[in-house]
């Protein structure tokens, strides 16, 4: 499959989806029992499960339930995000300018992770939620 242009600059591959965050900043950060980024105030990413962030080989595993854990993520507000792809097995990268990824891998008892856009202009939004067993459910 070649890549499709979908509403909202959503790009479709055949095992992924591209999400349209260009050069986007990360405008908040939320802490609840779960860490939610949300890039130029129109996409919100809740991240639910263990995550892995860093940079590529000096990666360390967080659980988003333990807000103390969460601190090293804080610099991450202003942050500028490069590339979000979520795969289709339900697994979610983050990459960040300075060359730091976030990696929420699919969980086979909860939904890791949850992406929704605001509608545009005369349109819907999106949304993608990584169900339990390594599934991606958009709508």
């Amino acid at each position: 499959m070649a890549e499709r242009m979908h509403p909202h600059g959503l790009i479709e591959r055949a095992d992924s989806w591209l999400l349209p965050v260009g050069d986007g900043t990360v405008t908040q950060l939320r802490i609840d029992f779960a860490l939610t980024l949300v890039i130029e105030s129109w996409i919100e990413i809740r991240i639910e499960t263990e995550f892995s962030y860093g940079t590529p080989g000096a990666e360390r595993r967080i659980d988003p339930a333990l807000s103390t854990a969460l601190a090293p993520l804080l610099d991450r507000h202003q942050a500028h995000i490069t590339a979000a792809e979520i795969r289709k097995s339900g697994r979610l990268t983050l990459t960040f300018a300075d060359d730091v990824v976030l990696v929420v891998e699919p969980d086979d008892q909860y939904e890791a992770f949850t992406v929704t856009s605001a509608p545009s202009s005369g349109g819907r939004g999106f949304r993608f939620v990584a169900t339990p067993g390594r599934g991606l459910a958009r709508w």
